[in-house]
């Protein structure tokens, strides 16, 4: 197979890029760039936890999630009756206590 002249200069010298694929790469770099920070910010805010005195749990219920964010007496009240019948059901009341225990907080 015989080349053209001038073959190996054009296969030697880079090809530049076009002004729709430097857009295009600017894009693709720019949504990158989002989703990076998008992520570390979703990943450096923890949303609260158990500690001082404050309980924030969130537990199964029948028709959906429910949160209790508790601090001071109203979380005492509920760490004292975590344990009576018919306060939560068993797993959500394992779940209740370990917050307490983890706040510091006596069980009932």
């Amino acid at each position: 197979m015989v080349l053209p002249p001038g073959h190996a200069q054009t296969i030697a010298t880079p090809r530049q890029l076009s002004t729709r694929e430097k857009r295009l790469i600017r894009g693709v770099l720019a949504v990158v760039a989002v989703i990076v920070v998008a992520l570390v910010i979703s990943l450096a805010t923890a949303g609260p936890s158990s500690g001082r005195g404050c309980i924030h749990v969130t537990i199964p219920g029948d028709v959906g999630a429910q949160q209790i964010d508790q601090c001071g007496a109203q979380a005492r009240d509920t760490c004292q009756t975590v344990n009576e019948g018919g306060a939560f059901p068993p797993a959500s009341a394992r779940v209740v206590a370990a917050a307490c225990r983890k706040a510091g907080l006596p069980l009932g």
